[in-house]
Formats: structure tokens, C-alpha cells, sequence
């Protein structure tokens, strides 16, 4: 299993478990802070980066969805799971962003490049100038 299988799976308990504590009732909100801190906790990207891409994938995929309560779907878990992928310099599933996600994505990169290792920024800038977001 690899370790955006194992997010994925993470982010599945963690809705099961909602549920489970709660008599089947499900609190969105509760449950998407719950996985975009297990976002931050999974990515070894320092600094703020992974912060900023959590709030961007709940602002984008979350907020803005006509069924809010049942949120997260699966393609919504799978967005975030590519997101980590990236910033994990994965690989996996990086075709499930969309040109708009790459955009965004690079301008949180450079919002927050001053406070990357050179290695880190380069690996990010260099999958960002293959998907043509700078």
C-alpha cells in the first residue's frame, strides 16, 4: 500500500467513525477539519504549504458543493489525495487536477517558496511547469 492508498484509507475511517459516534448523523464540517488536519500531520512538506492547500481543496471542492452534506465524495477524497501526491512528489493521480488546481497550486508554491528547502520548491516548480501552471 502506498502512502497515499493509506491517506486515502485514513480519510474512509475517519468518516466511518464519525458516523459510528454519532449515531449515523454526519457533521461535514467536523469531519473535513478532521481530514485536513490529517492532511498537514500526513505531508512532510514544511511550512505552511500543506495548510494552504487543505483550506484551497475545502474552499474549491467542499464549500461550494450543492450537496454539502454528503461531502466528502469520493471523487472530493481523491482531489486532496492528488494534492498530497504533488506535494509529496508522488505522482500519483496528478491527472485528477484540473488546469485550475494547478494554477492555484502554484501560486500557493510561490506565496510560500521563501520558507521551502531549494530541493522541495524545485521538485514543486518542476511539476508545475509540466502541468503549464507557470
Amino acid at each position: 500500500m502506498t502512502g497515499i492508498q493509506k491517506f486515502r484509507s485514513d480519510i474512509q475511517r475517519i468518516i466511518k467513525h464519525e458516523r459510528a459516534e454519532n449515531n449515523g448523523r454526519y457533521d461535514t464540517e467536523k469531519v473535513c477539519t478532521k481530514i485536513m488536519e490529517h492532511f498537514e500531520a500526513s505531508c512532510t512538506c514544511p511550512g505552511n504549504l500543506s495548510g494552504a492547500v487543505a483550506d484551497y481543496w475545502k474552499s474549491r471542492y467542499i464549500d461550494s458543493s450543492t450537496a454539502p452534506s454528503e461531502e466528502p465524495v469520493q471523487g472530493n477524497v481523491d482531489k486532496l489525495s492528488a494534492m498530497l501526491s504533488f506535494l509529496e512528489s508522488g505522482g500519483e493521480d496528478e491527472d485528477l487536477l484540473d488546469s485550475r488546481d494547478w494554477k492555484e497550486l502554484a501560486q500557493l508554491v510561490s506565496y510560500e517558496a521563501e520558507s521551502l528547502p531549494i530541493e522541495i520548491l524545485q521538485q514543486l516548480m518542476s511539476v508545475l511547469l509540466s502541468h503549464h501552471a507557470v
